[in-house]
C-alpha cells in the first residue's frame, strides 16, 4: 500500500521530522485499514508542523535574549516564578498563571499521584482532581522550587521542561476578571491597590474589603509597581519563568493551547493522557462549574460586610458574558437570587440556570463569536493613553519574544 495516495502535502521545513515517523507508520498501515493509514499520517504531519512552530518560537526567544542577558538593568530583573517538578519523570513545569495552569497543575499532580489519599478510585484522569485542591494544597510527591534556583534552572535546561505564554493584553484582562471583578482578591491584594491608586479610598477599602477595583486602577497599579516584583498572575512571562536563562524544551501559547499541549504530551511520553474530544457545550459546563463552586465558596462568614452569595451570582453572570459564554443580551433574573431555593442551595440553583441558558443559546444559534474580544477592546478603549503606553513598556519583551502585536486594537 502506497502512502502517497493519502495526498498529504509535506512542507519542506517539516520533511525530516515527518520522515522519521514514516517508517513506523508504514509498518502499522499493513495492519490497519486505508483510512486508518491516512489518519496516522495526518496526525504525524500535524505534530511535525507544531514541533517546527515551537522550534522557531524558541529560536526567536534566544535571538532576543542574547543581546540582553549582559545588560545590567536586565540582570536586576530577577526571575520570580515557581516550578513543579516530578523527579520520577524528570519533568519540570514553570507555572504561568492565567495560561492554562489549572490543566497543567492537574496533569503534574496526576502523573505523580499527588492528590488526596482515599480518592484514587474516583480519579482516573487529571481533570478529576478538584480545582481548589489543585491550586491551594501543598504538593507532597511533587517538588516545588522557587526561581531563581541555580540547581533547578540547570536541571531544566537539560531538557524535559516547559511553560506557556499568552498575549499580555488578554492575560491582563483575564486576570482582572477572575481576581478583581470577581471577589477572589478582594480581601488581600485589592485593598493595597485601592490604597495606592485612590486618593479618596476609605479605611474599609484599604484595609478590609477591596471591592470594586476598576480595570484602569488595576493597570495603573502594574505600571506604578514595575520593575518591582509583580503578582505571579500578571508578572511578565519572560521574567516569571526566566526564558533567557533556561533552555526550555517547549514554550507553548494559550492561543495554540490544544496543539502545543498535544506536542508536550507526545514529546514526554504521555500521549495516553490526551483529553478526549468533547463538545463546546460540555467544555463550557465543566469550566463554569469549577468557577461557580470556587467563587460561591468564597462567600463565607469571613466576608460579611464585603460580599454575599447574591453578589457572587450577579458578578459571575457578568463575568461569563465578558468571557463569551453567555450572550450579553441575556440578563440574570433577579428573582432567581431571591428564591428560597437559592438561599439554601445557591451553587446548584445558579449553575442549573447557567446550563439552561447555554442550551438555549445553542438551540437558538446565538452568535457569541466576537463578543469576548469586542468587550475586552471596549474596556481597553476607556484606558488613558499614558497607562496603555506604560503597559506596553512593562510587557515589551513578552510582546517581542513571543510574537505579539503591542497594539491592543489589532487583536
Amino acid at each position: 500500500m502506497s502512502l502517497a495516495v493519502c495526498q498529504i502535502r509535506i512542507h519542506t521545513s517539516t520533511y525530516k521530522s515527518i520522515m522519521l515517523r514514516l517508517g513506523l507508520i508504514k509498518k502499522i498501515c499493513f495492519k490497519f485499514s486505508f483510512s486508518r493509514c491516512c489518519f496516522l499520517f495526518k496526525v504525524s504531519h500535524h505534530l511535525a508542523v507544531t514541533e517546527d512552530t515551537v522550534r522557531k518560537r524558541l529560536q526567536r526567544v534566544r535571538e532576543i535574549c542574547q543581546p540582553q542577558i549582559y545588560n545590567v538593568t536586565w540582570q536586576r530583573q530577577q526571575t520570580t516564578g515557581n516550578v513543579w517538578i516530578s523527579r520520577k519523570h524528570d519533568l519540570h513545569y514553570c507555572i504561568s498563571p492565567k495560561i492554562g495552569c489549572t490543566y497543567w497543575k492537574q496533569f503534574m499532580r496526576f502523573i505523580a499521584d499527588d492528590y488526596p489519599k482515599g480518592t484514587q478510585a474516583n480519579i482516573s484522569k487529571p481533570h478529576d482532581i478538584d480545582r481548589y485542591y489543585t491550586h491551594y494544597h501543598k504538593v507532597s510527591k511533587l517538588i516545588e522550587s522557587r526561581l531563581p534556583n541555580p540547581m533547578t534552572m540547570g536541571e531544566m535546561s537539560k531538557g524535559r521542561s516547559f511553560t506557556f505564554t499568552r498575549n499580555p493584553y488578554t492575560r491582563l484582562w483575564s486576570a482582572y476578571i477572575d481576581k478583581f471583578f470577581l471577589p477572589d482578591f478582594w480581601l488581600n491584594v485589592a485593598p493595597a491597590i485601592m490604597g495606592q491608586t485612590r486618593r479618596n479610598a476609605t479605611y474599609f477599602e484599604k484595609r478590609q474589603c477591596g471591592r470594586g477595583v476598576t480595570f484602569e486602577e488595576f493597570l495603573r497599579h502594574i505600571v506604578q509597581q514595575f520593575p518591582k516584583k509583580l503578582n505571579e498572575h500578571w508578572e511578565p512571562i519572560h521574567k516569571l519563568c526566566g526564558v533567557c536563562y533556561i533552555d526550555y524544551d517547549v514554550i507553548g501559547k494559550i492561543e495554540t493551547f490544544e496543539d502545543d499541549s498535544h506536542l508536550i504530551l507526545h514529546k514526554f511520553g504521555f500521549t495516553y493522557l490526551k483529553p478526549n474530544k468533547t463538545s463546546k457545550l460540555v467544555r463550557a459546563v465543566e469550566e463554569l462549574t469549577m468557577l461557580v463552586k470556587y467563587n460561591f465558596d468564597l462567600a463565607g462568614p469571613r466576608t460579611i460586610g464585603c460580599f454575599n452569595t447574591e453578589d457572587v451570582a450577579t458578578l459571575l453572570w457578568k463575568a461569563f458574558q465578558y468571557n463569551g459564554y453567555i450572550h450579553d443580551s441575556i440578563s440574570l433574573p433577579m428573582n432567581l437570587t431571591k428564591s428560597e431555593q437559592f438561599k439554601t442551595h445557591p451553587k446548584q440553583v445558579f449553575m442549573k440556570h447557567v446550563i439552561d441558558t447555554l442550551k438555549h443559546q445553542v438551540d437558538h444559534n446565538m452568535d457569541l463569536k466576537f463578543q469576548k474580544i469586542n468587550l475586552m477592546k471596549e474596556a481597553y478603549g476607556r484606558i488613558p493613553k499614558k497607562i496603555l503606553d506604560g503597559i506596553k513598556d512593562v510587557y515589551r519583551y513578552d510582546f517581542e519574544m513571543f510574537g505579539y502585536d503591542n497594539d491592543v486594537f489589532k487583536l
